[in-house]
């Protein structure tokens, strides 16, 4: 169980702050169940979810996590279980953006960006799902690094961009 204090990744709503976490007296939490507030770090709100949900949440990386996953990205292989049907694929897509897996993320945003860059080539793009599938990745992806390298969102992707290309 977390501790307030603590910083964790929830679901696709990227780092939080741990406030509480136990038996809360909130109207419309269920009695008897322990619940996490939450506060998300880049945008405003309170999150109430229990402990041990469905939805993902787990610590936020630390530095050396990062540091250690770099070296990886150049060779980092593309998804290869993509469906093809889009209604399959975008509940694949949701299903690893709920986990917030920073290699699988990863992973999705070179399969898209990739097949952007071929489909670009015939004057042609990407599905609204994928674009919307890559567009969170990236935001969850910029938002946790940021935190865990004290930089800001808006760095990442510069930073990543160099990291796939060593």
């Amino acid at each position: 169980m977390f501790t307030p204090g603590d910083y964790v990744v929830y679901s696709i709503e990227g780092v939080c702050r741990v406030e509480e976490a136990g038996r809360l007296n909130v109207p419309g939490l269920e009695r008897g169940r322990d619940y996490y507030r939450l506060t998300p770090y880049y945008r405003g709100g309170v999150i109430y979810t229990p402990v041990g949900g469905k939805a993902s949440i787990r610590p936020v990386m630390t530095k050396t996590d990062v540091q250690a996953l770099l070296p990886e990205l150049p060779g980092l292989p593309e998804l290869t279980d993509v469906p093809t049907d889009i209604k399959q694929q975008s509940g694949f897509y949701r299903e690893i953006l709920a986990a917030h897996d920073c290699r699988k993320l990863l992973q999705l945003c070179k399969t898209i960006y990739n097949k952007q860059k071929q489909l670009a080539a015939r004057r042609r793009t990407v599905s609204a799902t994928e674009l919307r599938s890559w567009k969170t990745a990236e935001e969850m992806l910029h938002q946790e690094f940021a935190f865990v390298l004290g930089k800001q969102p808006s760095e990442i992707k510069a930073y990543l961009e160099d990291a796939f290309a060593s």
